[in-house]
């Protein structure tokens, strides 16, 4: 709760400061620009949180969504329903996730680098196939689940309200929370109290890859075009705002709100830079270094 606390505090100072110096920052222009870009990454770190509370990594999301919204527009310009093409890419998705899941927990390989693995691959068939030339021009049914609006905002950010209220309930206050929690602070006493790990585990990996199958959709429906250049850094991104927000990469600590907090707080300052017209190839150098200060304070706090 103090991290919470805390976060909510940095994140109100941070909105009241660049209200000051920047005029627009409080415009609502500028501020559905900012819930945009941010409901996206919320969706899948609601489910990344989970996987990372109960001991697990995933680098492989920027992938899984480039490969979904590629395979749902290529199959949409072939003439395939748009309703075949949403499942057939949350399929890709699901597999993907579950594919990590059973190399990771079952065949023991490093989560880091079979990750890192399946996010090349998916990078390769999503460029191979499209040689990085974007399919676009999709049915106006499919491209309503990432462009209707509500009060000026993309119905996105509905989507990612109920992922990461859902998510929550199901963290916080259900038995699969519990045992996420424990499995990721101690393995051999989860294992010991008769919980399978690994099933565990499993399960997910196979829900960050759907997650990941359903933002690539929403973003090939958002732009009308399925981008394999879509995202950068992404997976990244969702992993800093979660070590913000107190999350341990090796488990049994986190939760999705200190996430999203954290995810603001990226998203503020990143949209400051800009409208402070600092260049934004610093961006990247700000955000490592907000992180940087965050795992150390981190580990004072430990020690």
């Amino acid at each position: 709760m103090k991290r919470i606390l805390g976060l909510i505090l940095v994140n109100v100072v941070l909105i009241v400061i660049f209200s000051i110096t920047t005029p627009h920052f409080l415009g609502k222009s500028n501020l559905i620009v900012l819930v945009d870009n941010m409901a996206l990454e919320v969706i899948i770190l609601s489910g990344y949180t989970l996987l990372l509370v109960g001991g697990n990594f995933d680098l492989s999301v920027d992938g899984i969504v480039a490969l979904s919204g590629v395979s749902a527009g290529l199959m949409m310009n072939s003439g395939v329903h748009w309703v075949i093409a949403i499942i057939t890419a949350l399929a890709i998705g699901g597999f993907i996730g579950l594919f990590n899941g059973v190399i990771v927990t079952k065949v023991g390989v490093n989560g880091l680098i079979a990750t890192l693995t399946t996010w090349w691959i998916c990078l390769g068939i999503t460029f191979g196939t499209t040689r990085a030339l974007a399919p676009y021009g999709f049915p106006d049914a499919f491209q309503w689940f990432g462009q209707a609006k509500l009060l000026g905002f993309r119905t996105i950010f509905i989507y990612a309200i109920v992922a990461s209220i859902g998510l929550s309930i199901i963290l916080h206050f259900t038995k699969l929370g519990s045992h996420l929690y424990l499995s990721g602070d101690n393995r051999q006493a989860a294992e010991m109290m008769g919980i399978n790990t690994t099933n565990l585990g499993i399960a997910m990996y196979l829900l960050v890859g759907l997650l990941a199958g359903l933002v690539g959709i929403l973003m090939t429906s958002k732009l009308n075009a399925a981008s394999p250049m879509a995202v950068d850094g992404m997976a990244l991104r969702i992993i800093a705002a979660s070590v913000i927000g107190g999350a341990n990469l090796s488990g049994g600590k986190g939760s999705i709100i200190s996430g999203i907090l954290g995810l603001l707080l990226m998203a503020i300052l990143s949209n400051a830079i800009i409208q402070l017209g600092i260049s934004p190839y610093f961006q990247k150098g700000v955000l490592g270094g907000i992180l940087l200060i965050a795992v150390l304070l981190e580990k004072i706090r430990r020690k």
